[in-house]
């Protein structure tokens, strides 16, 4: 069987924007109106943080082709 696992921590992100100030860079990544492809976060590029993860829910994941009815 096949289980989707669904955790939570406290993670960390680094997001290179252009910007003509610091404030002018905040409010970028406030948006959302940044590159994703410019984000790199905590277990994905980053080697630092995690803290306190937690699983929260697991379901599983059914394939329709290959019910037992």
């Amino acid at each position: 069987m096949k289980y989707k696992v669904h955790t939570k921590w406290i993670g960390y992100s680094e997001i290179e924007v252009e910007a003509k100030s610091e404030e002018e860079a905040r409010e970028i990544v406030d948006e959302g109106s940044y590159d994703p492809g410019n984000e790199r976060l905590t277990f994905n590029g980053l080697d630092y943080g995690g803290d306190e993860e937690e699983i929260y829910d697991v379901e599983e994941i059914r394939d329709d082709n290959n019910r037992n009815n």
